[in-house]
């Protein structure tokens, strides 16, 4: 399996302004990049790909010899990122937008290894991580990101064990907002709303900046401020996360969940904020490493009973009552929709294994003839 470690770098003066600069001829390469194809296209009607702006990278680096300092893969990582952004507009998204120096604050390394607390990367060598778990698997890329906090090295790893041993046991379950979580088995994580604690201090701090003249010492002394508080909670709502997904993980091989769509479901303004605040998405990201996890189709799971299989949304009394009208069955409703997904992701399951097996079975009947007489 593949999974990506977040360490905090220790740093020397000497190595982080040189990674900000290489971070900063990132940009400028990304920003010259869009000029050359919006211009082309403009004047000529013609596109210019990313493999036409690589070409051009070695006459710019004679030019300047800040941006012949970063590493040549860093500088192409800049223009895939550009074509990315170019391909996620023709699927539907926003046209991409000059990079502005608030916003571009990464640089991707494809080359790395690691040794120790120290991560070797080219033309800085060793650079000091905070003491944290051990990395395990083979590095591959690694990510270096500007925060407001100081600089953090993303680390993608290939050939990751489960970490956690596989056990017997499966569970269900059903994501919420009163409960930001119930399982098959009865059990309950409740909510903590993060956003929520600091909602009244977001609100003092965003008058604050408000006030100021932007652009001013004082504002972005203040901006600052703001940034590290959303920082703080960012850095609360992972820990919660981490630790629940952690408990689930050591107790249960397979993890059934409802495939929801959390984009759409976002788009509902009454529930938009609790559902980010919530933070399914990287919950599920979470538990897909550390188990294994099922994806069930979410239709219907609130309204079938889990004891006889009967559909009928007149079942569900309220946010937390459940009865059946076919066979009486009572539950808490989130507990009875765990138990659904649980049974749909079983079935789902085996069917997917008599699949794998038919499939695995089929080369032994190639290249046989059946005779008749």
């Amino acid at each position: 399996m593949i999974r990506t470690y977040k360490r905090k770098l220790i740093l020397s003066t000497e190595q982080s302004n040189r990674i900000a600069s290489w971070i900063g001829a990132c940009r400028v390469v990304y920003n010259l990049g869009m000029e050359i194809k919006n211009k082309s296209y403009k004047d000529k009607k013609l596109s210019v790909s990313k493999y036409d702006l690589m070409k051009q990278l070695p006459d710019l680096k004679q030019d300047y010899d800040w941006i012949k300092d970063v590493p040549s893969q860093s500088l192409q990582a800049a223009l895939d990122r550009l074509e990315n952004s170019y391909k996620n507009f023709f699927r539907g998204g926003g046209y991409p937008k000059f990079a502005s120096k608030n916003k571009y604050n990464s640089i991707l390394l494809k080359s790395v290894s690691i040794e120790g607390r120290f991560a070797i990367i080219p033309k800085i060598g060793a650079i000091k991580m905070f003491k944290d778990a051990e990395i395990k698997g083979t590095p591959k890329t690694a990510t270096i990101i500007k925060d407001v906090t100081g600089f953090f090295i993303c680390i993608q790893c290939n050939d990751v064990p489960k970490k956690f041993d596989s056990e017997s046991q499966t569970i269900g379950l059903d994501m919420g907002i009163a409960n930001f979580c119930a399982d098959s088995n009865g059990g309950f994580i409740s909510n903590p709303r993060h956003f929520k604690k600091y909602e009244r201090l977001l609100r003092i701090e965003n008058r604050s900046l408000a006030r100021k003249k932007k652009g001013s010492n004082r504002w972005k002394a203040q901006a600052k401020r703001l940034a590290v508080l959303h920082h703080k909670i960012a850095d609360v709502r992972k820990d919660f996360l981490h630790k629940e997904s952690t408990k689930i993980a050591k107790s249960n091989s397979v993890v059934f969940m409802e495939d929801l769509n959390i984009k759409n479901m976002s788009k509902n303004k009454n529930l938009s904020k609790h559902i980010l605040d919530a933070g399914w998405g990287l919950f599920k990201t979470m538990m897909s490493y550390k188990t294994e996890v099922v994806l069930v189709n979410p239709q219907y799971t609130s309204q079938t009973c889990s004891n006889c299989g009967a559909v009928d949304s007149k079942s569900r009394k309220s946010q937390s009552e459940y009865e059946c009208t076919t066979c009486g069955f009572e539950e808490h409703a989130d507990t009875n929709a765990a138990k659904d997904i649980k049974s749909k992701g079983i079935a789902l399951s085996r069917k997917r294994k008599s699949v794998d097996y038919a499939l695995a079975l089929e080369p032994l009947h190639l290249g046989v003839r059946v005779c008749q007489k």
